[in-house]
């Protein structure tokens, strides 16, 4: 009977330096938890944080196609019109906010015998967009219109602010997009009852 008793003492003796491994590996445990927690919130945030940033730049680049999409299939519009789209087409943005949304339409057109030399025919801004004076020099891509030819220009340009790391990122980000689209049918689209010239 002593003989057991003293061959448990060894063994608890024994096991003794395991119990204090395994409590100090249970306390590294929460140690390694505690410190890998803040870290998976901020990846977690910094997702969500970009997908939504992702999805308002898709919006930004429907809102610059549908505009000229709606703005392409006219012969004609009036300057009430073009409000009206515009209106229209900030609904597109939902539910980000509109008030960052800046646009503008330019009807360009090309020279009867140069195809490089582009100029504005009529341009409309809303909320903030660029505008620019008629006949002015206006520079295209390579291959967008033939001589003669017009071509609506969209422009779309969107301040982003973050809306979970607004304290860390403090300057908005700019989401811009631009579209081409040659009116449908006809040459170029009337503004207020005025024509396009195309220069010679």
């Amino acid at each position: 009977m002593g003989k057991s008793r003293r061959m448990a003492h060894h063994l608890r003796h024994a096991l003794r330096p395991a119990g204090r491994f395994w409590s100090n590996r249970k306390g590294i445990a929460s140690i390694e938890f505690a410190a890998t927690v803040p870290l998976m919130v901020m990846l977690f945030i910094g997702i969500v944080e970009f997908s939504q940033a992702l999805t308002v730049d898709r919006r930004v680049n429907q809102v610059a196609s549908s505009t000229a999409d709606l703005i392409a299939r006219t012969e004609s519009t009036t300057t009430g019109e073009l409000n009206g789209i515009m209106n229209i087409i900030e609904e597109l943005m939902r539910p980000y906010s509109q008030s960052p949304l800046k646009l503008s339409v330019t009807n360009v057109i090309a020279s009867t015998s140069d195809e490089t030399n582009t100029v504005v025919c009529w341009s409309h801004p809303h909320n903030g967009g660029a505008t620019y004076a008629k006949d002015a020099s206006f520079t295209l891509p390579s291959g967008i219109v033939g001589k003669g030819e017009s071509v609506v220009v969209v422009e779309a340009k969107y301040d982003y602010t973050p809306q979970i790391f607004s304290y860390f990122i403090t300057s908005a980000i700019q989401f811009t997009d631009t579209f081409y689209l040659k009116p449908r049918i006809s040459s170029s689209i009337e503004l207020d009852n005025v024509k396009c010239s195309a220069p010679a």
